[in-house]
């Protein structure tokens, strides 16, 4: 996420100034009356024209080191801002991730016990009937519920 958002910043910046450059070049032509034109657009066919830089006639320095500084400030901070979402996204995902863990093994832990006592054990079939499981059906349940509290209780 932190690279895109560093990959985004500068293309638009790279993007900012090939436009800030386009800008500044015109066309500059005779037209049929011998008068000089300045245009932003390209003349007609067939007329010979030059590229010049336009000027505003205001020297422009370079920007201040403040205004740079300040930039990559907010830049630093929004970066880390993300991590710091990004971070927490990440705990608050490990957290449900650990619950849904422990609501599983205890499942288990049921499951297991259910099987191992001498109460008769039903389950419901795909047409919705309970059935009670034979001692064979009752061993293969065991065995899978004990992977089960394998699996969930013992990360």
């Amino acid at each position: 996420m932190l690279k895109k958002t560093l990959q985004w910043a500068l293309i638009v910046s790279w993007g900012v100034a090939s436009v800030a450059q386009a800008q500044q070049l015109i066309y500059k032509w005779t037209d049929a009356q011998g008068q000089v034109q300045y245009t932003e657009l390209a003349p007609p066919s067939g007329v010979k024209y030059e590229m010049v830089r336009k000027s505003s006639g205001l020297e422009q320095g370079p920007a201040p080191a403040q205004d740079l500084n300040k930039a990559q400030a907010d830049l630093a901070k929004k970066v880390a801002e993300q991590e710091q979402a990004e971070k927490k996204q990440v705990e608050e995902a490990q957290k449900e991730a650990d619950d849904l863990r422990t609501k599983n093994c205890e499942a288990a832990k049921k499951n297991v016990t259910t099987l191992q006592s001498d109460s008769p054990v039903v389950k419901t079939d795909a047409q919705g009937n309970k059935v009670a499981l034979d001692p064979a059906a009752r061993e293969a349940e065991l065995k899978k519920a004990q992977k089960d509290q394998d699996y969930f209780c013992n990360p």
